[in-house]
């Protein structure tokens, strides 16, 4: 026999168990949710794989300490020579703000009593919402930090960051150490690996020192870049067998990949040491008990998310535009 539950002589009867339910969407979080978008989200996986995610224990903004231009105020002496110890201020410091994000797990009543009558039934109900809640996010988290978007308070994008304006409290327009490299491109096979050589080099502090790890682009882009590389395949088997194509790219040893929504035309070089996620301790793609709204028969319960994408040394990436 079904068992009702009822919070308030006023309360809908359900046959759902919000314990239960909200039992099983921690456990879900814990074990499956959060490893799926740190590892599918490619901005986020590359920042996951670099170590430079970092959590804060809240705050009304994210702060990031950054380097102005380089000290030069040492220098050799011998037994009491006068040290100097005055310094220019050679450091900064730039806000981000937090943003939030949010997928609900939606039940209606009419489902509830579809799936009555076993708790397995419900359960498996919410695991398939749940799971359709994870892929929504997954989903909405790479593209606000792919390309910008017309949401208001958005995630901060890897086009905004990897740019010349604004960023954080900072603006590129008249803080040049603050500026990110941008250069039109064009035809791939024409200058694409000349551009991106240039890129490299433009951003690099020394030949093996604070150079791109790693190049994001399109998968129009990295087919071309594939195309590159073509001439170049060897049978490399006893039996003789070929297999055209290559699963992994790399320029100067460095991986290159290809995202969903990056925009058409753009490449980017990547100096992962500076390119960081900053999320909430208490809020990292959380999940929230079920609750019931006064006016609405549903329950719904939401994951939830409190971070932005930062970096505290913009000139260390690149950006290649309009490649054909």
């Amino acid at each position: 026999m079904a068992t009702f539950t009822q919070t308030s002589p006023l309360a809908v009867p359900t046959t759902i168990d919000s314990a239960a339910l909200s039992m099983s969407l921690a456990d879900y979080r814990k074990n499956v949710l959060v490893d799926n978008v740190y590892n599918k989200v490619v901005i986020l996986q590359l920042i996951n794989e670099a170590g430079t995610k970092r959590e804060i224990n809240g705050g009304l903004s994210i702060v990031e300490n950054v380097i102005r231009e380089k000290q030069d105020e040492g220098g050799f002496y011998m037994g009491a020579d006068v040290l100097n110890n005055t310094q220019k201020n050679t450091t900064d410091m730039v806000e981000y703000r937090w943003q939030n994000a949010y997928e609900p797990i939606l039940i209606t009543r009419d489902e509830e009593r579809q799936n009555s009558g076993d708790v397995h039934k419900i359960l498996a109900l919410a695991s398939t919402k749940t799971m359709l809640a994870d892929k929504a996010i997954q989903d909405r988290m790479d593209q606000a930090l792919s390309t910008p978007v017309g949401e208001a308070n958005n995630l901060i994008d890897l086009e905004t960051l990897v740019n010349t304006g604004t960023l954080g409290t900072k603006a590129g327009a008249t803080e040049t150490f603050w500026q990110a490299t941008v250069t039109q491109s064009g035809q791939f096979a024409a200058q694409g690996l000349t551009d991106m050589t240039t890129g490299f080099y433009a951003v690099s502090s020394s030949a093996t020192v604070d150079n791109p790890s790693v190049f994001l682009t399109t998968k129009i882009i990295f087919q071309k870049f594939e195309q590159t590389r073509l001439p170049l395949e060897r049978i490399a088997n006893a039996n003789l067998s070929a297999n055209a194509g290559f699963m992994n790219l790399t320029f100067k040893g460095k991986p290159i990949t290809y995202g969903n929504y990056i925009s058409t035309g753009l490449l980017f070089g990547l100096n992962m040491n500076y390119l960081n996620w900053v999320v909430d301790s208490e809020t990292d793609f959380i999940t929230t008990p079920f609750i019931s709204p006064s006016n609405q028969t549903v329950k719904v319960a939401y994951v939830l998310v409190r971070a932005n994408m930062t970096t505290n040394n913009r000139r260390r990436h690149f950006k290649l535009t309009g490649i054909s």
